[in-house]
């Protein structure tokens, strides 16, 4: 086929074909011999053959990991506000337990929050760790008895309370635990971290 003789397509013998330099005929799999110096390149002993990825194989992989990245953030920024909001209801339940108990047993009893410890206990519990993270901070008007870092919320007979406070925060969020003097009761809301 080389040459420049003008041959005759086999599809349509009216229309010439081109002549060509170099022929590639394909075998029955639909591959096409290549000329001597592209397999001899290709069959080197030294050379490996090397093969890309495509664009669309790339971009999969990029959003696959930008989804694993999300994916990540988003469960490491709601486990640490799963934190606070537990540890926030677990100091609200130990300050309900402590107002049961004074009323139970017709006598005073206190809630402490150790700050330096970074803990808190209602009377006749183990103490229980607050997260490390998290900032802290107590307002009591309990005063009697009390030591240096540590606070004091108390209930009496009547489930009256000494009244107080307790924060717990972090980046920009807060938890706030009321305990309402007169009637003892406690709740626990919203705030703006400190």
């Amino acid at each position: 086929m080389l040459g420049s003789r003008v041959q005759r397509s086999p599809s349509n013998p009216a229309l010439p074909q081109r002549p060509h330099r170099h022929s590639l005929d394909a075998d029955q799999r639909g591959r096409f011999d290549l000329p001597r110096a592209f397999n001899r390149a290709r069959d080197a002993p030294g050379i490996a053959q090397t093969r890309g990825f495509t664009l669309i194989e790339m971009l999969a992989v990029i959003v696959l990991i930008a989804i694993a990245v999300s994916v990540t953030a988003v469960s490491l920024h709601g486990r640490s506000r799963g934190q606070l909001q537990a540890a926030a209801q677990r100091v609200a339940a130990g300050l309900r337990d402590t107002r049961t108990r004074a009323m139970a047993t017709g006598k005073p009893q206190w809630f402490t929050v150790d700050l330096r410890a970074r803990t808190f206990a209602a009377p006749g519990r183990d103490p229980r760790r607050l997260p490390p993270d998290a900032s802290l901070h107590v307002t009591s008007a309990a005063e009697e008895g009390t030591q240096p870092g540590i606070a004091r919320i108390g209930y009496f007979p009547d489930g009256s309370s000494s009244g107080g406070n307790i924060t717990l925060g972090e980046a920009h969020r807060s938890l706030r635990v009321d305990v309402d003097w007169l009637t003892g009761a406690v709740t626990v809301s919203n705030g703006v971290a400190q």
